[in-house]
């Protein structure tokens, strides 16, 4: 056994121990004291070895990815204040043969909303804004939408503010490619239109902590991350944390993004993107322990600022919200449980906390791909909070769920289709369970009865509500959906491929002003292709009759094609999972038709 912080093993510790006590002391006295001593060594060896085994099993969560030919994750476990496990697996940088350690820096990703959620927070302390401001008071020359959006909506993610990210998709410019504030910007005030009015949904979107970092600046004259240095970093010791706004900046101990590549191995991936707010935080577990630590002891906020960001919004009709400020608020299996997840270009991210039992779990990695650092941060949950579930989890018995057979639930399964959403739904049945898929993940549908399913954990108060009707037909189902306060029809669409002789009826370039966007459509080897100045060929997939889906750089887009009454192609309308449908119109139309 050996301590790894004193360097001296408990054997030899023990032998000082006696040769410092015994001199000139009484046999009795002596034997006493060894005796002691020998209780203590065994309780705490046997604390030892029952830590050593727990970070085995830790180990073994990660060991896909700890090989020197791979990138990995890095790690941190917390109890109690204290980082009580931390370890680095696979590799920071594969070109130079630089090994992953709890010191290397990654982009968090999305787990940086937090810290925007912070700031806007300190400067409603200091009475420079607030929380029921209308944001055109900052940012004048966004539109009016035809209901004022606040503060509050873009910190709870209930603006309807189309996701920018998913807009620059849209518009071609990759990941790769260098955009500024000013290009997001111009891109958010060019939109007419929005998902929904102020406070009707719940819809996550990256727009709305970008135009927090935009606020920041115009109240503050500081940048969020000059803003975030001074008041958030500084004070916590977060000595390698910055907003990371400078796509030149040279970054010591960073990590480099990694992807999967078509013929094996692993390419870069990363992005030049400057935008920050939604995402854009460097750091290491290690300083993010020093951020975890400020939710029990806040030296930055206070308590008032940690309340408002575990506190879960409230929609206009009083519906609660699954999210605070930058934080899930949830439950799993019977603990209290916030938690965020980040994922940009070839960085994942996952913070998760479990207030109640001061436990938290901090993961960083540098590759896509099918690695889930959060999944990742529920299995070391599982190890460390095991006799806590099973308390948890015997108080908070709930009914059984009914028994749906089979062959009952295969006639849910297949793919459904909102118009007003513009989003596809694909139902499985997998193992006797139907469950939902969408690209990356896998939900499993729990039966409520009645033709109705739940998502999420079992004891989550927040889960997404889907309800199967017989169609007029009877023979097929229409589905609503309820999963961000108001529901959302399904048809149920058939996934059948059009001839390839049928794919020049779509053919032709396709703009949208909002975007300042053209899309060309050619058939290249029998495939419908989206060709754009600058960005690689696309290949379209056909999903229904008339509906294609393709991959975003995060999820899927769907592109709904619309004819007029004598039948041909005149528009298309395209949609992702955070921008409802915007129509693309047909301008030129080639030859092939």
């Amino acid at each position: 056994m050996h301590d790894p912080k004193s360097g001296m093993d408990f054997f030899t510790a023990g032998t000082l121990f006696a040769k410092a006590t015994h001199a000139g002391i009484p046999v009795q006295m002596r034997r006493s004291l060894t005796l002691t001593w020998l209780i203590c060594l065994l309780l705490v060896g046997g604390t030892s070895y029952a830590a050593d085994a727990l970070s085995d099993k830790v180990d073994r969560i990660f060991v896909e990815w700890n090989m020197t030919s791979s990138p990995g994750c890095a790690l941190a476990v917390v109890k109690d204040g204290r980082i009580i496990y931390e370890h680095g697996y696979g590799m920071a940088n594969l070109e130079l043969g630089v090994a992953i350690t709890p010191q290397s820096v990654f982009d968090i990703g999305s787990v940086s909303k937090q810290v925007t959620a912070m700031a806007i927070i300190l400067l409603v302390q200091e009475g420079k804004l607030s929380l029921d401001d209308d944001i055109r008071k900052y940012l004048p020359e966004l539109p009016y939408y035809g209901s004022k959006i606040t503060m509050r909506h873009l910190l709870h993610h209930t603006s309807g503010l189309r996701n920018y990210a998913d807009l620059f998709d849209l518009v071609g410019i990759p990941e790769a490619d260098l955009t500024t504030d000013r290009d997001a910007m111009q891109l958010i005030v060019r939109q007419r239109g929005v998902n929904f009015q102020a406070g009707e949904e719940f819809l996550y979107s990256d727009t709305n902590y970008f135009l927090m970092s935009q606020i920041v600046k115009r109240v503050t004259g500081q940048t969020l991350r000059q803003f975030a240095q001074e008041r958030i970093f500084g004070p916590l010791g977060m000595m390698s944390t910055h907003f990371h706004d400078d796509h030149t900046m040279i970054v010591p101990r960073r990590a480099t993004g990694y992807a999967p590549h078509s013929g094996g191995g692993f390419e870069i991936d990363m992005s030049n993107f400057e935008q920050v707010g939604d995402g854009s935080v460097m750091t290491t577990v290690e300083d993010l322990f020093k951020w975890d630590q400020n939710f029990y002891h806040p030296l930055v906020g206070g308590p008032e600022a940690i309340r408002h960001l575990t506190t879960p919004g409230t929609l206009n009709n009083g519906q609660q919200t699954p999210y605070g400020m930058g934080l899930f608020i949830d439950h799993y299996r019977g603990l209290n449980w916030t938690h965020h997840s980040g994922e940009w270009v070839g960085y994942r991210a996952a913070l998760s906390r479990f207030p109640d039992q001061q436990f938290s779990t901090l993961i960083t990695c540098n590759c896509v791909g099918d690695m889930n650092p959060m999944a990742m941060a529920k299995q070391v949950a599982d190890l460390y909070l095991a006799d806590e579930f099973v308390r948890a989890e015997k108080r908070s018995v709930a009914e059984a769920a009914p028994t749906v057979s089979a062959s009952a639930l295969k006639r849910y399964a297949g793919t459904y289709w909102s118009e007003k959403t513009g989003a596809l739904r694909k139902f499985l049945v997998r193992e006797n369970k139907l469950v939902m898929v969408s690209p990356g993940m896998t939900y499993d549908m729990l039966p409520v009865g009645g033709g109705q399913f739940e998502t999420l954990e079992p004891d989550s108060e927040h889960k997404d509500k889907y309800i199967f009707r017989s169609a007029k037909n009877d023979e097929e189902f229409q589905l609503e959906a309820w999963e961000g306060g108001a529901p959302a029809i399904y048809e149920a669409v058939k996934g059948l491929s059009p001839e390839a002789s049928r794919l020049f009826e779509y053919a032709g370039t396709y703009s949208n002003d909002e975007l300042l966007a053209r899309w060309t459509l050619v058939v290249n080897n029998g495939k419908l292709v989206r060709q754009q100045w600058m960005t690689e060929d696309q290949e379209l997939e056909p999903a229904f009759p008339d509906g294609f889906i393709s991959d975003l750089s995060e999820g899927q887009f769907l592109t709904h094609f619309n004819r007029d009454r004598s039948g041909q192609v005149i528009s298309f309308d395209a949609a992702t999972d955070m921008v409802r449908p915007m129509r693309f119109v047909k301008i030129v139309y080639h030859a092939q038709e």
